[in-house]
């Protein structure tokens, strides 16, 4: 005999198969099925309920950001599903996998204007990679599934509408998760004419700066190795902080809003820039329009969105790096690489003190003048005033 479970909670398990040990959300009536399942599955998800639902979204999002897994929140029918909008296009912004769960009222009631009842998916359509309603009992788990299939592969929001009495019915407990067998497209090898192109540049470069974004998310190891090697400073995206420990030597910070006046002067200043897996749309403001930009992505569109490219290398940053540190040569310290770097003094304890962010908020004026000022993606073209 084929043992029996209520809809929601398979759902759920198929969403724990996936790795999720977190969901975020506000209850409402109309999502009473799926927190009864929540309730059912107490030992193995853990619930946060939250005061807000665009609360909910964006701790989903952050704990996403954080841990690379995909996050999961949800909201009731109607007002709770447009709570969760800012959140979910945050995820979109970033390109993170998100997973949202938004509830609707009975099927017996849809389309008779019901208390708090509203057409939802139109109202994902822009937010979300994909976006359905369940339109069986059945097919639950398999929605959510493939629901979660497409966050990861398109980087993106799904977003699941659950009528509330389809997740109280018994269906068969045979679904099996794909969750095992869901591999990521494997990124191309960078191309070694490019990348021998772009250690010319570098090389010939008087101030040279590496610029990552979260595409080097598990390269710390490789991006100092590569900074170390060119001599040339490190800048990171918001998103990438934390990639290279703050109190790493050569890293400046970011350079755009909520920046350190050192990214901010070193950005100014530099005359080739590597930029590696990031989408950082202020680079027109701080980066000169003629500095020479060699752009490493794996998604091709983005090659010169942001600043007139000289070299683009279509690559994971990683393995890119990889070749550039083994075809690269030791180049020498220079009085660029070396402004802000802290200056270690002895106390009288034997303590070591390190003076570094007075050196770099002065050294850096050498060599840079930033201009916040828009320098369109073509260098002859006229500039824009920044707003």
């Amino acid at each position: 005999m084929v043992a029996k479970i209520n809809a929601s909670d398979a759902m759920i398990k198929v969403i724990e198969s996936w790795g999720v040990k977190n969901i975020y959300g506000l209850p409402g009536g109309s999502f009473d099925s799926t927190m009864n399942a929540l309730h059912n599955r107490k030992d193995t998800i853990n619930y946060v309920q939250v005061r807000h639902e665009e609360v909910g979204a964006l701790a989903a999002v952050g704990e996403a950001k954080i841990t690379g897994k995909i996050g999961v929140t949800f909201g009731s029918a109607g007002p709770g599903a447009v709570h969760l909008l800012n959140g979910l296009y945050d995820a979109q912004y970033d390109h993170i996998p998100v997973l949202a769960l938004v509830g609707q009222v009975p099927t017996s009631a849809m389309n008779t204007s019901y208390f708090q009842e509203m057409n939802e998916n139109p109202m994902f359509a822009d937010v979300s990679v994909y976006n359905r309603t369940v339109m069986t009992a059945q097919q639950m788990p398999a929605v959510v599934d493939e629901a979660i299939r497409q966050a990861y592969a398109q980087h993106g929001v799904a977003v699941i509408t659950i009528p509330k009495d389809l997740g109280w019915q018994e269906i068969d407990d045979t679904y099996v998760s794909t969750a095992p067998l869901f591999q990521k497209a494997i990124a191309p090898e960078p191309d070694v004419v490019k990348v021998d192109e772009a250690l010319a540049i570098l090389k010939n470069a008087k101030h040279p700066l590496l610029y990552i974004g979260q595409g080097t998310r598990g390269a710390s190891a490789e991006v100092i190795a590569l900074s170390e090697q060119l001599h040339a400073p490190i800048l990171s995206s918001a998103l990438a902080k934390g990639i290279v420990p703050d109190d790493y030597k050569a890293y400046m910070g970011s350079a755009g809003r909520v920046a350190s006046k050192p990214g901010v002067e070193v950005a100014g200043g530099a005359d080739a820039v590597l930029f590696l897996g990031s989408d950082m749309p202020f680079q027109g403001y701080f980066i000169k329009p003629d500095a020479k930009y060699i752009q490493v992505d794996i998604d091709g569109t983005k090659f010169g969105r942001r600043h007139s490219v000289d070299v683009a290398i279509l690559a994971d940053a990683k393995k890119t790096i990889g070749l550039l540190l083994k075809r690269g040569e030791q180049l020498p310290e220079t009085s660029w690489y070396k402004a802000p770097l802290p200056t270690r003094t002895t106390g009288s304890n034997g303590s070591t003190h390190s003076k570094m962010m007075r050196k770099r908020r002065c050294a850096w004026s050498l060599f840079s003048k930033p201009s916040m000022t828009w320098q369109p993606t073509t260098r002859s073209s006229k500039s824009m005033s920044a707003m």
